[in-house]
């Protein structure tokens, strides 16, 4: 049987506003703190390790809360909370303006890793694979790609404002763009699933007669043809190998997110032209997504994850021993296109091997059990820079790890589907 689509599907309106949330908030925030950390390590008389503690805060808090997430979706739905989240978000930017100490750093910015939690990535991928089946990891990856654009956009204007205005100021400014860009969107065109507005997933036309079945589209790569349990689910080795592989990504990014810009102006670039630097990385992590959106409905999603993090090894050894500005590029051009694409496949593929139905709680449970020790590598960056007054050790411990993600990745083969019980 022929399948009708609509004209136009209303997914993609979801789609483009999650990209925006994500554009304003980790542009604002996640990518932002390391361009505010040398500035207010001197105002505040505070080493970088020490000030690192505050992002470490926030990715635990974001991690521990993720179940008590998964379930509020379950109950309200994605809408509000993305409203309610962002609003808290806007609220802990405009508060870090205000800080003389140390602990109100911590203090505000934990604030922000709760907001992180309730309003940004655990609800719109939710969402999205409500909206999304066949097109999923293409949709994600448009959404992913808003982390990107954000950072390319903002960073470069985050360091003017800084310079300009100070950082207390900028931190206000920010406070404004989360209000109109990541509170304002969601709460008036975000929908929780398409059944809301009398839809079906991928824009699929309800059938004209009883009679006509509407089978779902056939994937090019492997989708599970059963709904998982999560006890289930949390018995596959496939599932920790996938979490490896996202630890892996998360302790490198945090740690080059928190410590990029602090390395290159140390190495005598310009604070702007360091700024730039890393907006250009998420920038290029912007195509990443896009591709990894892309290739994930063609190709099985743990081939491209192991390619990534390939390039995410050989990226960092390039960093870390560069002799001249070229080579930063080489290096954010690797890594920035594999942090992209890990980013997108992590999440595609477990949705690809358990389902739907237990989605959310598989992500909180990943989440809570990665933000602790993900949150290690800032600190440990810091502490290490404060001891040596280097970044080789972590930095090199970074590329490590991401050569094990590569191994990971290609280990985790679909997992046997449980076997299905028939009643009567």
């Amino acid at each position: 049987m022929v399948i009708n689509r609509r004209r136009f599907f209303y997914g993609w309106v979801i789609v483009g506003v999650g990209s925006l949330l994500m554009f304003a908030y980790t542009g604002c925030f996640f990518y932002a703190f390391g361009i505010f950390l040398k500035p207010m390590t001197t105002d505040l008389g505070c080493t970088r390790g020490e000030a690192s503690i505050a992002l470490a805060i926030a990715m635990i808090l974001s991690g521990i809360l993720a179940p008590a997430v998964a379930a509020t979706i379950s109950k309200f739905g994605a809408r509000k909370l993305i409203a309610c989240g962002m609003t808290l978000a806007a609220i802990g930017l405009a508060l870090l303006s205000t800080i003389t100490q140390l602990w109100q750093l911590w203090l505000f910015i934990g604030i922000l890793g709760v907001a992180m939690a309730f309003g940004t990535f655990l609800p719109i991928t939710t969402t999205i694979n409500f909206w999304f089946v066949r097109r999923r990891s293409f949709a994600m990856g448009i959404v992913m790609s808003g982390v990107g654009i954000g950072t390319f956009v903002l960073a470069p204007i985050i360091a003017h404002l800084i310079d300009i205005i100070g950082w207390r100021s900028t931190w206000l400014v920010l406070a404004g763009i989360v209000l109109v860009f990541a509170v304002i969107p969601p709460l008036i065109f975000i929908r929780n699933k398409p059944a809301d507005i009398g839809e079906l997933p991928d824009g699929i036309s309800h059938p004209a007669s009883k009679e006509q079945v509407v089978t779902p589209p056939v994937k090019k790569v492997y989708t599970t043809p059963v709904e998982w349990e999560v006890r289930a689910a949390l018995k596959t080795r496939a599932l920790w190998l996938i979490a490896i592989v996202a630890f892996t990504n998360m302790f490198a990014l945090n740690m080059l997110n928190t410590h990029q810009v602090a390395y290159l102006t140390d190495i005598a670039l310009s604070p702007v032209v360091a700024a730039g630097a890393l907006g250009f990385l998420v920038g290029v992590s912007t195509l990443g997504r896009l591709v990894g959106g892309v290739l994930g409905d063609r190709i099985e999603p743990r081939y491209l994850m192991a390619l990534a993090c390939s390039m995410q090894a050989i990226g960092l050894t390039i960093f870390i021993n560069m002799q001249n500005i070229g080579l930063v590029y080489v290096y954010v051009v690797l890594f920035g296109l594999a942090v992209g694409m890990i980013i997108v496949l992590e999440v595609v593929i477990i949705a690809a091997y358990y389902g739907t139905k237990c989605f959310a709680r598989l992500i909180a449970i990943v989440m809570l059990i990665l933000a602790p020790t993900g949150a290690i590598s800032p600190v440990l960056g810091g502490y290490v820079y404060d001891a040596v007054h280097s970044y080789t050790i972590p930095f090199g411990i970074c590329a490590g790890l991401c050569a094990l993600g590569t191994i990971c990745a290609l280990l985790a083969q679909p997992p046997r589907p449980p076997h299905i019980k028939y009643e009567g």
